[in-house]
């Protein structure tokens, strides 16, 4: 599932998009479905692959009814460790 921020405070006007499971074609088809260029994907040098998108690419992202979009990076971080550690949990039972 794809999950996004509404609001980055750390750059305003940019919103980070995150696949659930880290997957990188959902991310790749994702960022072709919004028109988003290639360098929006970010892969090296960060500890979660995302994408960073801003203008047009952005707002046809939270136009999208099918994906996640939470109002802050923190709350979406958050969303994502606890679903993580549902996972783990899942795993080691």
């Amino acid at each position: 599932m794809i999950l996004m921020d509404r609001r980055n405070l750390h750059a305003p006007g940019w919103s980070h998009v995150l696949s659930s499971t880290g997957d990188l074609a959902e991310l790749e088809a994702f960022r072709l479905r919004v028109g988003a260029p290639l360098r929006a994907f970010h892969l090296r040098g960060v500890r979660r692959p995302h994408l960073d998108l801003k203008l047009e690419p952005r707002d046809r992202a939270l136009a999208c009814t099918d994906i996640l979009i939470f109002e802050r990076t923190a709350d979406m971080m958050r969303y994502l460790r606890a679903l993580e550690d549902e996972a783990r949990g899942a795993l080691s039972a």
